[in-house]
């Protein structure tokens, strides 16, 4: 009995394609082009917003919800990305309908609501907006780095991981510049309106260089199911469906306990209470169901097959993506406020002085693909390498004076840090082909950008609400509880005081994100001991580039 077409197109894409199936010339190009846009506009969207929160919240009025700006942007393109639900979602959407129109649709998704995000009124406007416009970038980048490794053959990989590296970096080093500039100029909305031509310009590509049947346009064996096939319910039956549902939920339950302990709701409440154990037990019943979906007798495919677990490289590889996201989002984010709340610096001023960080991690994150891929060094020694380097630069921003005063010193810190970050970074998206079976390449790929952004999303609600604390706890001293209060919702309200009472609440928001930076190297610190899980006999090689014949 012949299996369902479904199933066919599914082992057919499993196996490893021939060179004639691979793309060439002009649509080649263009494709790396509108991939590398795709990479671009997704990574700009937190470096940009980082400069913009502070103009954002006053406007608005709420600098207690900043965190969920960002976050919840984050936590959508962390579970739609890779393990949580949503990425993986993609990915399987993508083995169903093919390549082309869930890459297209996403893209779609995201510019629609970067518009929403440019329209909002209200800060809970903005961030509906946000948890939308991540579920759009989530297929973005999950499916643009699937497609990436799929165009090419496996010599080339150093060369499209270098491309796929430096444009992510490249939106981290000009977003700060476009964030701030649209800020200080009271045009913060151009912030997300940005996005919407850029995305036209992007959909518009990927519609004339993807191939309908990619990555299977050349081989005449393949057989295109019909959108009836590819709706039946033999084909919808191989999605997660459950265990994207449980990720999000156990996530974003986690996420918002986080973010609103000990402010909005107390730590020893019902509600906090309530929220870890129902996350706690979501957490737990995914785990379950994707053991469950994972023996071979299901149809549905899980979205973290429990295989994963048994390979040790694998896994550290997945953590250490994790935690490298931790100190990135903290830094681009966390940085440009001080500057502005603390130092009193316009947008544009802090984020040009946040250019030495984002540009060692472009540079660091294009150098490591080039040098590894020429030399063949072994990625855990890059690792352990970056790691190290960055967990010295974190190390110096816990030092950073309480006076407001900007010390020169403070570039030197963002060049060990933005070099560790670029180096762990741009070897991790090289890993995936070399550790996972080929039938997991596209899970896989949305597994390391979600742990990543995963990991973004919780570091970040550890340090905001952190700092929402430190400052409740610390803000009556110097201007009375019910200050405290409006200097949550605006820290324009701290230049009414005083200028001796300015100086105290100026205090304590420096202390306060000193705390973040220190909660933060404890983070570092963990992702250089887990290095060591990359560590085995048979250590994970790069591909050798393929010499041209003399």
């Amino acid at each position: 009995m012949s299996l369902p077409l479904s199933e066919q197109n599914r082992n057919s894409h499993e196996s490893d394609c021939e060179p004639a199936s691979y793309l060439h010339g002009w649509r080649l190009h263009l494709l790396s082009l509108s991939i590398a846009l795709c990479m671009f506009l997704v990574n700009i969207e937190v470096s940009i917003v980082g400069t913009s929160l502070v103009s954002i919240s006053d406007e608005l009025h709420g600098f207690d919800q900043m965190g969920w700006v960002v976050t919840g942007y984050l936590i959508t393109y962390t579970t739609n990305n890779i393990h949580s639900g949503m990425i993986i979602i993609w990915a399987k959407l993508s083995d169903i309908f093919g390549r082309k129109w869930p890459m297209i649709t996403t893209v779609a998704i995201f510019v629609a609501f970067s518009g929403g995000c440019g329209a909002a009124q209200s800060m809970d406007q903005l961030i509906i907006c946000r948890v939308f416009q991540g579920i759009g970038a989530a297929g973005c980048s999950s499916l643009a780095l699937t497609i990436a490794y799929e165009m090419v053959p496996k010599d080339k990989y150093p060369v499209q991981a270098a491309q796929l590296a430096g444009a992510t970096a490249f939106g981290s080093l000009v977003g700060p510049l476009i964030g701030g500039g649209a800020s200080q100029n009271a045009e913060w909305r151009w912030v997300f309106l940005f996005n919407v031509p850029v995305g036209v310009v992007t959909i518009l590509l990927l519609f004339i260089t993807l191939p309908s049947k990619f990555p299977h346009q050349s081989d005449p064996s393949y057989h295109s199911p019909s959108w009836r096939q590819r709706l039946s319910r033999a084909s919808l039956a191989r999605l997660d469906v459950s265990g994207a549902f449980l990720l999000l939920g156990a996530t974003m339950l986690l996420v918002a306990v986080l973010l609103e302990g000990g402010v909005s709701i107390a730590w020893s409440s019902a509600t906090s209470i309530i929220l870890f154990v129902i996350s706690g037990v979501m957490w737990i019943a995914f785990v379950a169901n994707e053991w469950f979906f994972t023996k071979e007798k299901f149809r549905t495919e899980p979205i973290f097959p429990w295989r994963f677990l048994h390979d040790r490289a694998w896994m550290g590889t997945l953590i250490i993506s994790m935690l490298s996201g931790i100190p990135y989002n903290i830094i681009v984010i966390d940085i440009p406020q001080r500057f502005q709340a603390v130092s009193g610096l316009t947008p544009f001023d802090a984020g040009v002085r946040l250019l030495p960080f984002n540009f060692l991690i472009s540079f660091a994150s294009v150098m490591v693909n080039v040098i590894a891929g020429a030399t063949g060094i072994l990625p855990v020694y890059i690792l352990l390498f970056g790691s190290a380097i960055q967990l010295v630069g974190l190390a110096l921003f816990s030092t950073l004076p309480t006076d407001g005063t900007i010390p020169a010193a403070i570039y030197g810190y963002q060049v060990l840090g933005g070099f560790g970050i670029g180096c762990v970074m741009g070897i991790l998206l090289q890993i995936p082909p070399q550790v996972v079976q080929k039938r997991d390449i596209a899970i896989s790929s949305g597994a390391l950008l979600q742990f990543r952004v995963f990991g973004g999303a919780l570091g970040l609600s550890i340090t905001t609400s952190a700092m929402n604390n430190y400052l409740s706890s610390h803000m009556p001293a110097a201007v009375g509880g019910t200050s405290a209060s409006a200097l949550l919702q605006s820290v324009e309200v701290i230049r009414e005081y005083p200028h001796e009472v300015q100086a105290q609440i100026l205090k304590a928001f420096a202390e306060g994100y000193n705390l973040q930076m220190k909660i933060m190297v404890g983070f570092a610190a963990l992702q250089v001991l887990v290095v060591g899980m990359l560590w085995r006999k048979n250590q994970i090689r790069l591909p050798a580039r393929k010499k041209s014949a003399s």
